[in-house]
């Protein structure tokens, strides 16, 4: 699969999410606190070789922090292609205490276009605004990218694992408890997130093909279901830049434990 990396420029960044182009910190904010802005940071990564690919901010709950809200940043390198993979650097930062710099290896389908967090603490790093160090920061960078790079081998693994019925349900039921804070009261039963959103993937049974299912479905939301009160709704999409990275993570971690099993078990 031959897909295009679209970059974009600052300027269409703070467009996509305004919080990106603060030139100061939030009035709140300490003696001190140092200001780094995402710009520069941005630039740093893009003399590192990065692209900016997407963005997006958080919905600020009060009116005195729009403009310096939690952003994300995914950047990604021409020669972390794999197939109709891509290998992600995301970038989390905001300029009211709300959030240090954070760089995080992330993986994005081109076929579901959805983006995912790799859950392993060896592909996360933070860097606080007092005291920021360039160097250190463009060399989490380049760790990030050297992990991406065994992700792709990892990828590959599990597209070699098949599960059951038995193990595809055991996995499903894990996912939907780490979805809902109240499992009991869910619109949907855990099955239901096994929904098959295109034609080829509906009779796919190997790990990585279940976990993208269930990661599309948990993060896009749609699927048709009941309140508890019997009435027919639909889930919601993750909109939530903290929440999106927390499904993630999980996910991912869940689908690692289910490796391993797998393996030991033979």
């Amino acid at each position: 699969m031959t897909t295009q990396i679209r970059e974009l420029s600052n300027d269409r960044l703070v467009t996509m999410a305004p919080s990106i182009g603060a030139t100061q910190g939030h009035y709140q904010v300490s003696d001190k606190y140092s200001f780094v802005s995402t710009l520069q940071a941005i630039n740093f990564l893009r003399d590192s070789g990065w692209i900016p690919v997407s963005c997006s901010e958080v919905k600020a709950r009060k009116k005195d922090k729009v403009g310096y809200q939690k952003h994300m940043i995914r950047l990604t390198r021409s020669d972390l292609m794999v197939g109709e993979h891509r290998m992600d650097l995301v970038l989390y930062n905001s300029h009211d205490r709300g959030s240090a710099f954070i760089l995080i290896g992330g993986v994005f389908s081109f076929i579901c276009s959805n983006g995912m967090i790799v859950g392993d603490k060896m592909a996360e790093f933070h860097h606080k605004h007092m005291g920021f160090n360039p160097q250190q920061f463009i060399e989490s960078a380049d760790q990030v990218q050297n992990h991406m790079v065994n992700v792709a081998g990892v990828i590959d693994d599990w597209k070699t694992i098949e599960l059951s019925p038995n193990e595809k349900g055991i996995y499903v039921s894990a996912a939907h408890q780490i979805i809902y804070d109240e499992p009991e009261k869910a619109p949907i039963e855990p099955f239901r997130l096994l929904t098959a959103r295109r034609y080829q993937d509906e009779k796919k049974n190997d790990l990585w093909g279940v976990f993208n299912t269930v990661q599309e479905n948990a993060i896009r939301g749609g699927l048709i279901g009941r309140t508890v009160e019997g009435k027919r709704t639909k889930t919601r999409k993750v909109k939530s830049i903290d929440k999106d990275k927390k499904l993630n993570k999980a996910l991912w971690i869940l689908t690692e434990k289910m490796a391993e099993i797998k393996k030991t078990v033979g």
